[in-house]
């Protein structure tokens, strides 16, 4: 084969795969149903942990749900403002509540522990657990349980739209959702309650009388992807979970290249870290067409240089339009697939030693999960 024609497949897979995530898989989730004349009673648990920057905008926005939950701020022992500017912002609010959590009991992942302390104080049918650097616009919670009621749900989880500034961010997020995607492929059965357990722990609502039957929190309470494990729980116990997309979400996950970077290692390295034949594909898959435009480039072939790289660039530009993000960041190729493939290596040396990347200062063993 000549390299002009590795080039062109190169170009043309990573196009195909691009355009089957966004246009077949992504376009394909259904829509979440209107919100009904009134809905039942319901609250919010925030857990937060150092989120001076999230917790006053992340709490007025689920004040303005027109579901009107009450809203329970969970404070994990966070050594910066956070506990501070919620005081001072909402100490006056009669539908929120902020809570110290006590100590992080032995065995226990910290934001489990958490929802667990926050959890037992309610008594609501439904109960929303969101992350502190969640949006919501105002219909969704309300859209959410509509849809979890008319479904006869007993989770329903939504993916929403990732917000990402910059190069750092830019670099990892857009290309990683992407590839999530593909591997999740068609919407309808998980938005239906027929697919396998996925969930999302930026915005999971439950119904309080199914996990309380599952045995709550105490059942998840190690496990390093919390919000799958408990819809695979739920799914365990008979009932039924939900997954929707909806751009009434939005998440601005990590703050900078830094975070991002220790972030979807610990994300990847908790989901497909122990799948060896999962993560090889993955390096291989992003790291061909990086080989054969470095050969071009060695062998001074500009056709099949230009070719694989325009190819590579489009197919990145696609895929973060896709997500509403920047398409002009898919100029970076082959630079967003080399650091997404070093993440893919690096969380199979992270589960092979049995041990994430730490996130909030506190370790990420895999022992006992």
């Amino acid at each position: 084969m000549t390299l002009l024609f590795l080039s062109a497949l190169a170009a043309a897979g990573g196009l195909l795969a691009a355009a089957v995530t966004i246009e077949e898989r992504r376009r394909s989730a259904p829509a979440l149903p209107p919100p009904a004349p009134s809905s039942p009673d319901n609250a919010a648990l925030v857990p937060v942990r150092n989120e001076e920057r999230n917790v006053v905008p992340c709490v007025e926005a689920l004040l303005l749900q027109t579901a009107e939950p009450r809203v329970l701020v969970l404070d994990d022992g966070s050594t910066d403002r956070t506990a501070e500017l919620a005081h001072d912002r909402f100490d006056a609010e009669p539908r929120v509540e902020i809570l110290g959590v006590d100590p992080l009991t032995a065995g226990w992942r910290g934001k489990v522990h958490a929802l667990d302390f926050g959890w037992r104080t309610l008594d609501v049918p439904w109960i929303l657990t969101t992350d502190a650097d969640a949006r919501s616009e105002p219909e969704l919670l309300a859209r959410a349980l509509a849809a979890a009621e008319r479904g006869g749900f007993a989770a329903l989880s939504i993916a929403g739209r990732q917000e990402v500034r910059g190069l750092g961010e830019n670099l990892l997020t857009p290309v990683a959702y992407a590839y999530l995607d593909f591997l999740l492929g068609d919407w309808r059965p998980v938005a239906g309650g027929e697919g396998p357990p996925v969930a999302n722990g930026q915005f999971l609502l439950l119904r309080k009388d199914a996990w309380d039957a599952c045995g709550g929190f105490a059942r998840v309470k190690s496990a390093p992807m919390d919000d799958v494990a408990i819809a695979a729980a739920l799914q365990a116990e008979g009932f039924r979970t939900a997954f929707f997309r909806s751009p009434l979400l939005s998440v601005r996950m990590y703050l900078g290249g830094r975070e991002t970077w220790a972030g979807w290692r610990r994300i990847l390295g908790c989901l497909f870290g122990g799948e060896t034949a999962r993560l090889a594909g993955l390096i291989a898959a992003l790291s061909i067409p990086v080989a054969i435009l470095a050969a071009a480039i060695l062998r001074g072939d500009g056709p099949a240089a230009f070719l694989v790289w325009t190819g590579g660039a489009a197919a990145s530009a696609i895929v973060r339009r896709g997500s509403d993000n920047s398409p002009a960041y898919g100029l970076i190729f082959p630079f967003d697939a080399l650091a997404l493939a070093a993440i893919a290596a690096l969380c199979g040396l992270d589960h092979r030693r049995g041990r994430l990347a730490p996130w909030k200062g506190r370790p990420m063993d895999l022992e006992n999960c």
